[in-house]
């Protein structure tokens, strides 16, 4: 217990460090505009509702460019067009790479997928075989039967559901279709006639994935967060979703 209790005594005097080591360092700078950061949490008392919404109504107040913190992570917010441009455009390269979250570093094998890797000689290695190998129009004319083929398929089910007056799940339906295309394009297996890929077992998995990298996480905002993640099951249900998807490939 008492080893316990120093452990915990320890990570407070990091937390109070870090707070009065950001706030003497901001006192030098010129920040951007934004609403005031408590102590550790930062802005998170901030967001009420729906994220997007609230980031308006915070925008209206401290303007089109404006600082928040999300626990110890600063974050920049723009909502204008000039604003975008700046970011999107004339400073696109230092701002092109995703944000690294800890679901994001674990279901792309620590950032080696092109979705999720860094902006450097290894993305660029990636996004060059992916044009060459997938999007040239060499290819996309040699594939074009694929999607045909499996946009007839889609068009005769709806044409039969139409005529049976049965209800349609389009979301069910579209991820059906953009998977079946990815299937036989990098697997060379047919979903509808795989023996081994369930087709509703593949579509939760998929949902199951972008809802936890959607999920928060307190190790993606507080140094040691990673023991919360463990008491509140977070890291087991990320441990056990990258067993599925990883088994799956």
């Amino acid at each position: 217990m008492s080893i316990f209790l120093c452990f915990l005594w320890l990570l407070l005097l990091l937390l109070v460090t870090l707070v009065f080591t950001q706030k003497f360092q901001s006192s030098k700078l010129k920040l951007l505009p934004g609403p005031q950061k408590l102590p550790i949490i930062g802005n998170l008392y901030n967001l009420e509702g729906l994220l997007h919404k609230c980031l308006q109504k915070l925008s209206e107040i401290h303007g089109p460019v404006m600082k928040l913190h999300f626990g110890f992570v600063p974050m920049v917010i723009v909502s204008s067009n000039q604003a975008a441009e700046e970011v999107l455009k004339t400073h696109d390269l230092d701002c092109c790479s995703r944000p690294e979250t800890i679901a994001t570093k674990k279901l792309s094998y620590n950032f080696k997928d092109i979705g999720f890797a860094p902006y450097g000689e290894e993305w660029r290695a990636l996004r060059k075989l992916a044009v060459i190998e997938l999007f040239s129009l060499k290819k996309l004319n040699a594939f074009r039967y694929v999607r045909e083929e499996e946009n007839d398929l889609l068009v005769k089910k709806l044409s039969e559901a139409s005529q049976k007056q049965s209800p349609v799940n389009l979301k069910k339906t579209l991820f059906t279709l953009t998977a079946s295309i990815v299937c036989r394009l990098a697997f060379g297996q047919n979903l509808h006639e795989s023996e081994f890929i369930d087709e509703d077992g593949m579509e939760e998995l998929a949902s199951r994935s972008e809802k936890l990298q959607g999920k928060f996480a307190f190790s993606n905002f507080f140094p040691g967060g990673w023991i919360f993640d463990r008491i509140t099951g977070q890291s087991k249900s990320l441990e056990g979703l990258f067993s599925e998807l990883d088994g799956f490939f």
